[in-house]
């Protein structure tokens, strides 16, 4: 338990800082409420109905991203946008609109838009939009896997240790991505800081987990190799049979047999 607060405790102080423009007030809770900002690493600082109170609000207050609706009353999002822009403010943003108009798109690269999303909104979207922002700054800061190893002790072994839990326990569907996510970490900083704390690739760790656990599993008889095949991970048998034989040098049914005989 001490860990886990330990974790999260210093995984806030790194949160970036997300402030949402929506006037449409069910999306906006929704917005606020309802999408898993925290399993990214983000926390919402403030949300506003228009964008002349978000602007008031940036123009003193930091923050890394900003997620806005174009069509707002009084200021417009790109309205908003362009006086960030004009004040030199760098935040990442990321655009919303139910509209397809050319003109929209063009104005928001203009004013160095990271992302232009259609309403409504898709959860798998604006997950792909924010991760990318997230890495995109991370990238920007120095990078926390030069600092020197001080043991087994140290903050990132601990969440590396975390992640390891995380992959053992959803050897079925787990990938770089949700691997990253359960420690809060972009997919591309998380994958430089597996491989400075462990030695060896994210996806070398997984199939060699992945490997293992099927050989456990292939020890008992009323498990099909099939039915093992989906439990760590492969929905079809032979790519499963294939990377078996070869970690292994042998198949599926050989190690098993070889086992009952033992």
């Amino acid at each position: 338990m001490t860990f886990f607060f330990y974790f999260y405790s210093k995984e806030m102080c790194n949160m970036l800082k997300l402030v949402i423009v929506e006037d449409e007030d069910n999306i906006r809770e929704c917005l606020v409420n309802l999408f898993p900002w925290n399993s990214l690493g983000i926390t919402v600082t403030e949300s506003f109905s228009n964008g002349q109170d978000a602007w008031h609000y940036l123009s003193c207050h930091p923050a890394d991203i900003l997620l806005s609706d174009i069509r707002l009353p009084g200021i417009s999002g790109l309205d908003l946008v362009r006086m960030l822009r004009e004040e030199k403010n760098s935040i990442a943003i990321i655009i919303l609109t139910g509209y397809r108009h050319f003109d929209y798109a063009q104005k928001a690269i203009r004013y160095k838009v990271h992302d232009f999303l259609l309403k409504p909104i898709k959860y798998e979207e604006l997950t792909a939009a924010v991760l990318r922002i997230k890495e995109e700054l991370e990238a920007e800061t120095p990078d926390e896997t030069d600092i020197p190893d001080t043991g087994d002790n140290t903050y990132h072994a601990k969440v590396i240790d975390a992640a390891k839990d995380y992959v053992q326990s959803h050897l079925s569907d787990v990938s770089l991505d949700t691997a990253a996510i359960s420690v809060h970490l972009s997919p591309g900083y998380f994958s430089r800081l597996f491989h400075k704390i462990t030695g060896m690739t994210f996806s070398d760790y997984l199939t060699q987990s992945r490997m293992k656990r099927a050989a456990e599993l292939l020890k008992n008889i009323d498990f099909k190799t099939y039915e093992i095949a989906l439990m760590v991970g492969y929905d079809n048998p032979k790519n499963f049979t294939r990377a078996f034989k070869q970690y292994y040098k042998i198949t599926p049914r050989e190690f098993r047999d070889n086992s009952i005989q033992k």
